[in-house]
């Protein structure tokens, strides 16, 4: 079978609030590492290709990339856009999946669901019923939707943050497909993202307890929270930054006809 889809993580050390997240320790693993792991299991996915710059503070990335078989291209550190065109143009797939280097749970099931629902209607956009604090951090595209962003746009916010401004301002632009959640997970009450030191204090905690040598199943994460109000509260107030919580309301106010819809 020949998958259709790359995954390309984006990462870098010199994050403003929590510098060298991606290279942290998690259960005795540097974040990152348990990332790729997580990307590998997808079904749909040929490649997992970490993306990050040629900066200097990038050299200890790569290393790691080198050290533990990880594939790694390295490019612009401020137009992140224009890593993931040069990967596109470097591996022939359809479709990719943009993993950020700071969300450690990651959900196959849910890539692969994506992918599924792209391919079921030739679509270039996935656009779930509900929201989910749990799913941020992977989403999946058609390749020739960047190809177009990255022609329509030059700007910074669609560099850094690889085309979302355009997606979200124009979805009249892109064929989208409905993606219909199941119940576990359609939730917002808990942070997975690693931001900043809270973010990382929780997570260390998570994994300390769960991590068992194989990818943690969300599903366990949610007994866990649960179960354990305390680790869940421990990140609760960090806010997200002021450009995806802009991003999540023009989202919210945009309504794009759909050329179809999957459930799960």
């Amino acid at each position: 079978m020949i998958q259709p889809a790359i995954v390309i993580i984006q990462a870098r050390s010199s994050s403003s609030r929590l510098p060298n997240k991606v290279l942290k320790p998690l259960a005795g693993q540097p974040m990152l590492w348990h990332i790729v792991q997580r990307a590998r299991a997808c079904e749909n996915v040929g490649h997992v290709v970490v993306a990050t710059s040629v900066d200097p503070s990038d050299d200890a990335l790569a290393k790691f990339c080198g050290e533990t078989d990880v594939e790694c291209y390295r490019g612009s550190l401020s137009n992140v856009l224009s890593l993931y065109i040069a990967v596109l143009e470097r591996y022939d797939y359809p479709y990719f999946v943009r993993v950020t280097g700071d969300c450690p749970l990651i959900h196959p099931p849910f890539i692969d669901r994506q992918i599924q629902a792209l391919i079921a209607h030739d679509a270039d956009l996935v656009r779930c019923d509900a929201p989910s604090t749990l799913l941020e951090g992977q989403g999946t595209c058609s390749t020739r939707s960047l190809r177009r962003v990255a022609q329509a746009s030059d700007h910074p916010d669609d560099q850094e943050h690889v085309g979302a401004r355009f997606y979200a301002e124009h979805p009249e632009a892109f064929r989208t497909v409905g993606l219909q959640l199941p119940p576990h997970l359609k939730d917002t009450r808990w942070r997975l993202t690693v931001d900043e030191a809270k973010d990382y204090q929780m997570m260390a905690t998570l994994y300390g307890a769960l991590y068992k040598g194989r990818p943690i199943p969300l599903e366990v994460v949610v007994d866990y929270l649960q179960c354990h109000s305390k680790v869940a509260r421990l990140n609760q107030r960090v806010e997200h930054s002021a450009i995806n919580q802009k991003l999540v309301e023009v989202r919210a106010a945009q309504q794009p006809p759909l050329v179809g819809a999957l459930p799960w």
